[in-house]
This record gives structure tokens, C-alpha cells and sequence, in this order.
């Protein structure tokens, strides 16, 4: 089935075949996958598990699931504001095996399709300068500079603000 006819209805599951993966909104037994890459993913600034599973139940928040192999390799968790027009990437994560392998991509266009569903028209994240390459995926998908927060995280480090319109034109639905 073409993607474009999967968006009908935003509470729908269907999984979307991706070379090496498959992109699925998470439902609430995904937790251990989801918290499993959230530890392999990260050596600091990492979510509660509890956290994980408020954002899973939230009407707030849409997450996905990228899954290779039969196991969750990566999720990305949006963040949405009633009245706003920016949806907010609060976390991608990768397991570091999955990494290099398109899974970060699929997973942007998986929450830029939600975004644009929910009424959204840009996308916003945070990331830190030293992830550079986070900084080197959000370029390529179209992410611009919008500011740098100094001394965002705990340990002091800067995080870089970047935003995406999303527009029609620069909407794109990978149906392979």
C-alpha cells in the first residue's frame, strides 16, 4: 500500500516497509524496546523510563518505531502544542548498530509526515554541537539554524535550535 494512503487516519499502525526496516507509529508495549534504545543511544541526558512511558500515553506526543531484523533499532517521540504550527522532535535515538543505514532519515520523514497530519507547518529539535553527526542528518533533511542555546544541557554544553518549514513543496512521501 502507498504511504499517501496509509496517513488517512492518524491512529492507524500500518507498518511502512523500508529497505532494512519497517516504520510504525509504537503503542504502549514497545516500552522496553523504546527504553533499551534509549540506553544503547546515549551516555547521558537520558529519558526516564517512566518519562518514556508518559510520552507513549500522551495525547501530546506521537512516537515511532523503526524495526530491522525483527528487533527496534530506533524511535523518534514529537511533541505537539494545541493552537501552535511547530511540532517539536523531542528525541531520535539510534542503537549504535543501526546507525549509518537510513534508519535516522526514515525516522525524520516518519515524524514530518505526523507534523504535517496534526496541522503542523515546521519542524523544530535541539541537539549538541558535538553530535556532529545528528547536525550532518538534520542538514541534509533541511533543518536551518535557528539559534544556539548556550549551556542548554547539564554538563554546560550549547545546544543548536534548528527548524524545517514544512510545506507542500518540501514535503516528500518515500513510497519505496
Amino acid at each position: 500500500m502507498p504511504l499517501a494512503q496509509s496517513r488517512a487516519h492518524p491512529k492507524k499502525r500500518a507498518a511502512v516497509k523500508t529497505d532494512g526496516g519497517r516504520v510504525r507509529r509504537a503503542s504502549k508495549s514497545d516500552l522496553d524496546a523504546i527504553d533499551c534504545v534509549e540506553q544503547r543511544a546515549f551516555t547521558g541526558d537520558r529519558f526516564a523510563r517512566r518519562n518514556l512511558a508518559r510520552l507513549l500515553a500522551s495525547g501530546a506526543a506521537e512516537t515511532f518505531v523503526i524495526a530491522g531484523g525483527g528487533a527496534i533499532t530506533g524511535y523518534v517521540t514529537l511533541l505537539f502544542r494545541k493552537g501552535s504550527g511547530v511540532a517539536r522532535i523531542y528525541s531520535i535515538a539510534l542503537a549504535p548498530a543501526a546507525r549509518g543505514k537510513g534508519f535516522g532519515r526514515r525516522l525524520l520523514e516518519s515524524a514530518e509526515r505526523a507534523a504535517r497530519r496534526r496541522g503542523a507547518d515546521r519542524l523544530r529539535l535541539e541537539f549538541r554541537p558535538s553530535n556532529r553527526r545528528a547536525r550532518a542528518l538534520y542538514e541534509r533533511a533541511g533543518f536551518l539554524l535557528l539559534e544556539v542555546k548556550p549551556a542548554y544541557y547539564a554538563d554546560g554544553e550549547d545546544a543548536i535550535r534548528m527548524e524545517k518549514k514544512i510545506t507542500a513543496r518540501n514535503f516528500r512521501i518515500n513510497e519505496s
